[in-house]
Formats: structure tokens, C-alpha cells, sequence
């Protein structure tokens, strides 16, 4: 998957790989359940972010993540959204 392609989407507000309600469910989560989650399931979550990587666009990327447990799936849309403020803040003109 161009990962820097659905990165720069992002920054325009549009995420590809997660649809409004998830994005709302995962940044409703309580933070240190999270984190909590995060020390339990690291293997799980390095599996999942290197499976997403390797697919072969977005849509495959979404289905994917519809499938993983809800943990996990909240745990990469913090994570996406992390890498996209990074982003932003590199370059703030874009956005």
C-alpha cells in the first residue's frame, strides 16, 4: 500500500482506512485501557501494521481492519492519526 499516498490524503481529511465511526469509537476509548491493551497485544499490533503496509491499497486495507479485534483496531487509528499529525506539523501550509 503507498502509505505516504493515504498519509497525504489524510491531511486533506479524508482517511481511507477507517470510516467516521470507528475514528469516533477509537478516540472515545479510555487512554490508559489503551495503553494497557497496547503492553498485552504489541505482538498482534506489529502483525497487524505490517500486514496493513503490505496490502495492496486502501480498500484491501480497510477490509482488513474491519476484521481485527476492536483493541487493535482502535490502537491503529491512534496510531494513524499520530503519524498524520506528525505530518502536518512538518509541513502545517498543507493543511
Amino acid at each position: 500500500m503507498d502509505t505516504e499516498g493515504v498519509l497525504d490524503i489524510g491531511t486533506r481529511g479524508i482517511h481511507l482506512l477507517f470510516d467516521t465511526g470507528v475514528i469516533v469509537e477509537a478516540f472515545g476509548q479510555d487512554a490508559a485501557h489503551l495503553r494497557d491493551a497496547v503492553a498485552g497485544r504489541l505482538e498482534e499490533i506489529q502483525f497487524a501494521v505490517e500486514h496493513l503496509a503490505m496490502l495492496p491499497n486502501a480498500w484491501e486495507g480497510r477490509r482488513f481492519i474491519e476484521l481485527l479485534p476492536p483493541e487493535v483496531r482502535h490502537i491503529l487509528v491512534l496510531l494513524y492519526f499520530e503519524l498524520l499529525d506528525g505530518k502536518v506539523r512538518q509541513n502545517p501550509m498543507r493543511h
